[in-house]
């Protein structure tokens, strides 16, 4: 009879919860479209190349090239970052580099970026603004410039990064978030010159992954919001259901106080399951264990889900916080979204009280 009713909690619990998970990750629409002689659609970078042009960030020349493979300098660099990230060009404070002048084309660029630490320049006060950008350099300013979402993890794989360079973490930040990657598994060349290109690509990459960073903070505040509107649910005067939410730990606490009204209550905190393939999710893990595929066969996922959830949890030798307890569950999502891949995770406690 335990086992029937843990079952039958989680997955109303789960299911209901998890479908309302939100996570996407958007392309970036072209204002027009726009080609070039000299960037075929069999090249890499077409795409970012159309999408930048087509925004006004990035131009062609008068003879119909764009010349993906020229060096940019870290003037140009500078207009491409500005105008992407959408700073105040013209109110800017003068960063106080000496070879910047007020009447330079680039100079509000360089500025503002400056003002918003996203750029820095030499250590003898200059900024060297027809100087190429490195791989290094680029590196550091993409990743101050659209705070990459992920922390490096892994370990340093270039033989050519050495673990006290400056550069280190943001080169390791944008090969996590495959803003870029190594010219070869061990090597990165953090002092060759990026392309117009390249840093066409890079830009586009990294947009996106602000993009579905902020729907993913976007929709976990809306499940938060959904799942809290209900907070407490009563019957006759007692408390049968309860969610509540821990911000400092991203921890959603979900807690039946009675066997068969809390259940029934909890029905009622979130969406349908059936939602959660027109989201783009298709798998999901739970802590460590195997991807579970919610798109090929449902009525099995569900099952599986269902048997996972059920497995973790536990008589407490304290029944304090339950019956039965599962703590710091992490859950994860997987899926695509117009040709773009995402993830999120949440931890999850449940509390079951049996009795009532």
């Amino acid at each position: 009879m335990k086992k029937i009713i843990r079952k039958t909690f989680l997955y109303t619990l789960f299911i209901t919860w998890v479908a309302g998970v939100t996570i996407a990750s958007p392309s970036s629409a072209h204002a027009a479209v726009t080609s070039f002689k000299d960037v075929p659609k069999s090249l890499d970078h077409h795409e970012a190349i159309l999408n930048l042009t087509g925004r006004g960030i990035l131009q062609g020349y008068e003879d119909g090239t764009f010349r993906p493979d020229a060096t940019l300098t870290r003037a140009h660099a500078s207009k491409i970052l500005a105008l992407s990230l959408e700073l105040d060009t013209r109110n800017v404070k003068d960063p106080g580099f000496k070879d910047l002048k007020k009447n330079q084309w680039y100079y509000g660029y360089v500025a503002a970026l400056a003002n918003a630490g996203y750029i820095s320049g030499f250590e003898d006060g200059t900024f060297r603004a027809n100087a190429p950008m490195t791989r290094a350099q680029a590196a550091k300013i993409i990743d101050l410039s659209y705070k990459l979402p992920l922390e490096a993890k892994t370990a340093n794989p270039f033989k050519d990064v050495s673990r006290s360079a400056w550069y280190v973490g943001h080169i390791r930040k944008l090969v996590e978030n495959e803003v870029t990657k190594g010219k070869t598994a061990t090597t990165f060349e953090p002092n060759a010159k990026v392309t117009r290109a390249q840093m066409a690509s890079f830009v586009v990459r990294s947009e996106n992954l602000v993009k579905a960073a902020n729907l993913a903070e976007e929709t976990k505040a809306k499940i938060r919001a959904i799942v809290l509107e209900n907070s407490v649910i009563e019957k006759d005067g007692k408390k049968v259901s309860q969610a509540t939410y821990d911000s400092k730990t991203d921890t959603l606490t979900m807690t039946a106080y009675n066997r068969d009204d809390g259940i029934k209550a909890v029905q009622g905190l979130g969406f349908f399951s059936d939602k959660l393939l027109a989201l783009g999710v298709s798998h999901i893990r739970i802590a460590d264990g195997p991807l579970i595929n919610v798109v090929e066969n449902r009525t099995a996922a569900k099952e599986q889900l269902q048997n996972t959830m059920v497995d973790m949890l536990k008589a407490p030798s304290d029944k304090t916080n339950g019956d039965l307890v599962a703590n710091n569950i992490k859950v994860t999502l997987y899926g695509q979204s117009e040709g773009n891949q995402f993830w999120e995770y949440f931890n999850v406690n449940l509390r079951v009280y049996m009795g009532g």
